[in-house]
């Protein structure tokens, strides 16, 4: 597995664009932060998997579909819970769909290996 820095960088970058846009539409909120800093995580390990993240010769486009769908995944439950806020279901919901993520994820690298 290789992971370019420099794509992680953007990855994170964007990710943190992406978990402000969350942050702003949430202004006043209780729960800003919860959202904030959730949507920034979900998005970032999503979002490298997609750009940042190679297996060399075979088996990165099973990766990358993964981290696609999991990234949209992501990124409409957040805007569900951005402006239906409730922090026990955000964090059940977005747990469940992180934890299966990397579920899914370490069982594409083992039978790559």
């Amino acid at each position: 597995m290789r992971v370019n820095f420099v794509m992680l960088l953007i990855a994170l970058a964007i990710a943190a664009l992406a978990a402000f846009g969350f942050y702003s539409g949430n202004k006043g909120e209780d729960t800003q932060l919860l959202i904030t800093i959730g949507s920034g995580v979900m998005l970032f390990i999503t979002f490298a998997g997609i750009i940042a993240v190679g297996f060399g010769s075979g088996g990165t486009g099973n990766i990358k579909v993964v981290s696609v769908l999991f990234f949209i995944a992501s990124v409409v439950s957040n805007l569900i819970f951005n402006f239906f806020m409730a922090m026990e279901p955000y964090v059940i919901v977005n747990g469940i769909i992180m934890l299966i993520y990397i579920l899914i994820s370490y069982s594409v690298v083992r039978a790559l290996k």
